[in-house]
């Protein structure tokens, strides 16, 4: 059911490790909060959360891009050239709009 550690890939690796990571911050954040230490936190916040998505940002964009090679082996030229007039449609009504 689910794949041991050993075989999961880097990418869901790091995504474990930065959720761990932040699991920690909430913890040390709540007992930080407790005992008057707010101080140090701001950096170390701001810290694990642009690594976050930094981490959670490359996952997205690799998963974006096997999924575009993955579909575009199974589609056929002319379901891509749809596709793309499709998109190209979106960005011109998006860039007509951009005045208002």
């Amino acid at each position: 059911m689910f794949k041991s550690f050993k075989n999961m890939e880097f990418s869901k690796r790091l995504l474990l490790f930065v959720q761990g990571l932040i699991i920690a911050l909430f913890i040390l954040t709540t007992v930080a909060t407790f005992k008057g230490y707010v101080d140090a936190l701001v950096a170390l916040i701001t810290g694990v959360f642009s690594l976050a998505s930094i981490a959670f940002g490359f996952y997205f964009w690799k998963a974006k891009a096997e999924n575009i090679r993955k579909y575009t082996r199974k589609l056929s030229q002319e379901d891509i050239e749809k596709v793309a007039a499709a998109y190209a449609a979106i960005f011109k009504e998006v860039e007509d709009n951009e005045g208002i």
